[in-house]
């Protein structure tokens, strides 16, 4: 096994201070704590600013803006990678809250060959609204606290009608890294974005994200399947990875179709810093 010596999240954000507040919180709490918190912002205000602010003598936070300019998200995160300075990353979407447990889970599944992707559960409209409040510090609950407060707290109603509890117990475990014959994981409705942990050295090897899927929400789906494509797998790191997704209006995605055209992205992380470093 690889020590890892630097562990590196990134948040990604827009628009929504008040839940970047509650993830910067859970993550302020972890078991194992990231050396930095690189947080990427794709255009919002002010109040945004002010919440990485708060949070930065706590988590040593980053600030890393980029104008709005529609949805550049794969840009944003390359970003990010540029201003990092760990051996393995951690990226995390902005309106998920992770467990207590989540980095010391996904640092024990980081293994040579191996991404690691998770599970979430989707919270309601109602209890989201309380934990964004202060009211519910989620991110502390056990596994058993989510099975018997699960009803009130979950959304049941489509389009997430296999959202479960069961999704934090270790019962169907086959899929994490140090597992004997384990296979490659997969996460529910193809989400690898919400967490998506990778080796610096790997993630550079295929360029890292690629920059023309602007105006499409894939950067996730394409960044796996190239991680794939060089022979690297996918593993689960279980349970305490799993992250709690904040209630939001629902958004229709767009069909996510292949776009591995190139295993090695044409418009990625050199390409970005050649760019950034010719405006300097």
């Amino acid at each position: 096994m690889i020590p890892i010596e630097k562990v590196t999240v990134v948040v990604a954000t827009y628009e929504w201070p008040e839940a970047l507040d509650v993830v910067l919180r859970a993550l302020s709490e972890q078991r194992d704590r990231p050396v930095e918190v690189i947080v990427a912002d794709d255009g919002s205000g002010g109040d945004t600013a002010e919440v990485v602010a708060r949070w930065a003598g706590e988590l040593n936070t980053r600030h890393v803006w980029q104008p709005q300019d529609g949805f550049r998200k794969a840009r944003l995160l390359n970003r990010a990678v540029l201003a990092s300075s760990g051996d393995y990353l951690i990226f995390l979407d902005g309106d998920c809250v992770p467990r207590t447990g989540w980095v010391s889970s996904i640092r024990r599944a980081a293994l040579p060959g191996w991404f690691v992707a998770s599970k979430r559960l989707h919270l309601s409209e109602g209890f989201s609204r309380r934990v964004l409040e202060g009211a519910r510090p989620v991110w502390r609950w056990s596994s058993f606290d989510w099975v018997v407060r699960a009803p009130r707290a979950l959304v049941t109603s489509p389009p997430m009608q296999s959202n479960r509890p069961g999704v934090l117990l270790p019962v169907r475990d086959r899929d994490r890294p140090w597992r004997s014959g384990a296979g490659n994981f997969q996460p529910p409705y193809m989400g690898y974005g919400y967490t998506f942990g990778v080796w610096r050295s790997d993630l550079e090897g295929v360029n890292g994200f690629d920059m023309r899927l602007c105006g499409w929400d894939g950067e996730d789906v394409d960044i796996a399947q190239r991680l794939l494509a060089v022979g690297l797998r996918c593993g689960w790191p279980g349970p305490d990875a799993s992250v709690l997704h904040l209630w939001h209006p629902y958004r229709k995605q767009p069909e996510r179709v292949s776009r591995v055209d190139a295993i090695v992205a044409v418009n990625g992380l050199s390409q970005l810093a050649s760019e950034l470093a010719s405006t300097r």
